[in-house]
This record gives structure tokens, C-alpha cells and sequence, in this order.
């Protein structure tokens, strides 16, 4: 995993570069600076996309012509899954990166004392290991596992046993939420998209909802409505409830 860090005030920037380099000296994760500089442009040359990468950006870069923003946006668009880190003396500014759907990773206030920006860093690396690492995990399974779905959100991949995917549920505008037998998470995407991906046990029982009718336990006729085994109730329309049912019927569990 390469490291980009980016701060216009050079006493900030050699500071977050010495302590990540501290740290990262300490981890087995494969990690390394890839540049630490105060020049927007330098972060986007360098660029590399072939694995992934850790951003460590000042939102306000004290520039005419951009700022913090302006490059987490830029990077985005060619590394949708690298991990953005805000480092700023504005908390506040956290708004801008949700209206803007920058998808950041964390931030972090720049005037906590050293020792303090120093667990806060750490605790940052210590869980972009752990997802790549998951990541990596579970990038063997789908190799060799079929069995399994790739889901994608705006900052990192998550693999799926398809066995174990409980529904997925329409929350926004190509957002959606995934739940399966032990986690909770959004990704992109459209119940369409993922309606030819998935196994014919698979139903779309109303328009923003799909279940695994193998995890039916418990269905009501009279109120149209099932009960999966994570204990959620799920209503299916009127329309398509005779055809879920006879699905449900001649199900081979």
C-alpha cells in the first residue's frame, strides 16, 4: 500500500511523514511513502493505481485555484477505492466531503498534541490494514469460489459469500444496503444490476428489496410479509406474493 501525503504547511507535512513513518517501520502490513509534498499536482502525477493506496490530505491547502476538496475529488476519479484521510485544523469542513461524496475514511484535527495525532494515525493504519487484508482474503475466495458476489462502495470492495447474503435493501440513488448473517454495510449499485448476478433463490419481493428465500423462517399470507433469519420483517407486494410463495414451495433447501 502506497502512502500520499499532502499538506501545504511543510512543518505540517514533514510531522505527519516522520510519524508515519515511525509507524509504519512497526507494522507487517505492506506499507511505504509514496510522496509527501505541499503541491496538489505532485499527488496526481504520481499517482499509482495497481493496488491500494492511502491519502493523508489538509482539507485547506491555502491555494486560489484549489483545495483539499478539489484533490480528494481528483483522486477519486482515478483511484475510486483509495482511502482518503482528512488531516485539518476545520472540523466542520467534514460536511463538504459528504455533499461532495468524496467517501472519506477519517479525519483528524490537526492541533491535538503530537502524541495524541500519533494514535490517531495509528489507529487509521491499523484499520485500512485490516480491510486490506480482508480484502485480500477474500479476493482468494472469489478465485476460487464462485459462490461468491463483489460488492462496491465509494472507497473499497467487500466480497460475499452468496450463502450467507441475507437481502439487500434500496436506500438511495444507486445506494444500497447489504445485510448478511454477521455485517451491515452500503454499497453502490441497483437492485437491477444485482438481480441477474444472484442464484434463482433469490427474490425480488417488492421494487427496493431482494431476499434469499432460503432464509425464510416464517411467512404470513394475511399480512404479505416474511420474516428472514436475522429477524427482519419484509413485506411483499400484492402482485408478487402468490408467485414468492409458490417459489417458497418448491424450494430444495
Amino acid at each position: 500500500m502506497k502512502i500520499f501525503i499532502c499538506d501545504d504547511q511543510e512543518i505540517h507535512l514533514l510531522a505527519i511523514k516522520k510519524i508515519v513513518e515511525s509507524l509504519i517501520a512497526c507494522k507487517d502490513a505492506p506499507m511505504s511513502i509514496a510522496i509527501a509534498t505541499t503541491e496538489f499536482e505532485e499527488i496526481i502525477s504520481n499517482l499509482e493505481t495497481n493496488g491500494l493506496n492511502i491519502y493523508f490530505l489538509d482539507i485547506d491547502l491555502n491555494n486560489d485555484r484549489y483545495n483539499g476538496i478539489d484533490l480528494a475529488l481528483k483522486i477519486r476519479q482515478i483511484d475510486p477505492l483509495g482511502f482518503i484521510i482528512f488531516i485539518t485544523s476545520y472540523f466542520e469542513y467534514g460536511m463538504l466531503t459528504f455533499e461532495y461524496k468524496i467517501g472519506a475514511f477519517d479525519y483528524i484535527i490537526k492541533s491535538l498534541d503530537s502524541a495524541i495525532l500519533k494514535e490517531k494515525i495509528n489507529n487509521v493504519l491499523n484499520a485500512v490494514a485490516q480491510r486490506h487484508q480482508f480484502i485480500l482474503n477474500n479476493q482468494e475466495k472469489i478465485d476460487n469460489d464462485s459462490k461468491s458476489i463483489k460488492f462496491v462502495s465509494d472507497y473499497e470492495e467487500q466480497f460475499v459469500l452468496i450463502e450467507e447474503l441475507i437481502m439487500l435493501e434500496m436506500i438511495g440513488n444507486h445506494k444500497l444496503q447489504v445485510i448478511t448473517k454477521d455485517r451491515i454495510f452500503e454499497c453502490n449499485g441497483t437492485l437491477g444490476g444485482f438481480e441477474s448476478k444472484l442464484p434463482n433463490y433469490f427474490f425480488r419481493c417488492h421494487r427496493s428489496v431482494i431476499i434469499n428465500l432460503k432464509k425464510v423462517i416464517k411467512r404470513s399470507i394475511k399480512d404479505e410479509s416474511f420474516v428472514l433469519s436475522n429477524g427482519a420483517e419484509v413485506q411483499c407486494s400484492t402482485r408478487k406474493q402468490k408467485k414468492c410463495i409458490h417459489m417458497l414451495d418448491n424450494l430444495n433447501i
